[in-house]
């Protein structure tokens, strides 16, 4: 049984209101599946142009508002999320893998969520074992004296013991959701109690490789709701680093049909076609926020949202990473074979410190 420790109800003064903050559970989920037909777009964390250095880190956050949303045009019993999307790994298992996924909803009735749940995944091993993957928890709760236009942060944290954290924060409330024991649930004793970040080459090298993306923040929904009367607005996501809490300085895009957690599995499993974005320079000014809207056209996987100015990213490197072929569907061909040098080049056995997942599994027992 989930070990959660959480009031039925959370009532929390506001700051600069007279009015209360309230979180009711309700038993209405709202589950992002993996490799589903559930479409999918996102952001995810770069800590270098070969996209492929990752780090654990103890906590991430994302600040979240739909600004400009008027659900009652959504198709009916369909419902738009907007969060963000977590890795975390195994330190006896390697083919064991997990998925923390923290988000806002709306609903087509009105309703404002705030949904948390966790996957488990196994990849495939040889020569019979199948990918697998079952949901360990899945917890919600409607939210009442907040305008989903109103940005609040969402944060996941671990703890030494094994617990995750799970709260928000907006105009100075502090509303601690829920302290799960993650390391507690069935088969999950040896988890590393860290979340990961940047993104890895999944499975083999070169040609049977692809990237996963561990820090993931983007939209999801039930199903696509292709009208203009909606928006999803990500700003700041965040780690928190031993120097304390570091902005993603580096982020590109995913669709759902590659946006791998690890070698299986991904998350959604359907691009969101119809939905492109707003990022810096695109109009906006400011790095470090992308807004997710239903427009018609399709937001590239690939796509520069920021980027570091010390790390020198080129455009031309922020192609689709994968080597499964989906380098074709995008029309990127021209840029195949630098993808094929650098994928040799990690083959024949060049790696930076800190780019093993098995190196870092073992600094986390």
């Amino acid at each position: 049984m989930t070990l959660l420790a959480i009031a039925s109800l959370v009532a929390v003064s506001r700051v600069e209101a007279a009015d209360t903050i309230e979180l009711t559970p309700t038993d209405e989920h709202h589950v992002i599946e993996l490799n589903s037909n559930q479409p999918y777009v996102a952001g995810y964390h770069v800590n270098s142009p070969d996209l492929n250095v990752l780090e654990s880190v103890p906590a991430t956050a994302i600040t979240v508002s739909f600004p400009s949303t008027d659900s009652s045009y959504f198709p009916s019993d369909s419902w738009l999320g907007a969060g963000m999307f977590v890795q975390a790994q195994d330190y006896r298992f390697k083919h064991v893998d997990y998925a923390f996924y923290t988000m806002f909803v709306l609903d087509s009735s009105g309703g404002f969520f705030v949904d948390l749940g966790l996957h488990q995944t196994r990849e495939s091993t040889a020569p019979i074992q199948t990918p697998t993957e079952s949901l360990l928890y899945a917890y919600t709760w409607q939210i009442l004296g907040i305008d989903p236009a109103t940005p609040v942060t969402l944060l996941a944290r671990w703890d030494t013991e094994g617990f995750v954290h799970y709260s928000l924060s907006t105009d100075g409330a502090n509303i601690s959701i829920a302290s799960i024991n993650v390391a507690a649930l069935p088969n999950n004793d040896s988890i590393i109690r860290r979340f990961f970040a940047g993104t890895y080459i999944a499975g083999t090298a070169f040609p049977l490789g692809h990237y996963a993306y561990y820090f993931q923040f983007g939209v999801v929904s039930s199903k696509i709701i292709a009208d203009n009367h909606w928006s999803a607005r990500l700003k700041e996501p965040k780690i928190l680093r031993q120097t304390g809490w570091q902005l993603v300085e580096t982020a590109w895009t995913t669709q759902g049909d590659i946006a791998y957690l690890d070698y299986d599995w991904m998350w959604g499993g359907a691009p969101y076609n119809g939905v492109s974005a707003q990022y810096q320079r695109n109009p906006l000014e400011n790095p470090y926020e992308v807004i997710f809207s239903f427009t018609g056209k399709t937001l590239s996987p690939g796509t520069i949202l920021w980027q570091s100015q010390s790390l020198q990213f080129s455009s031309s490197a922020a192609v689709s990473p994968t080597f499964h072929g989906e380098i074709f569907r995008i029309g990127r061909k021209p840029f195949l074979l630098i993808e094929l040098i650098v994928a040799l080049g990690l083959w024949i056995g060049e790696a930076a410190p800190f780019r093993s997942r098995k190196e870092i599994k073992e600094r986390q027992r």
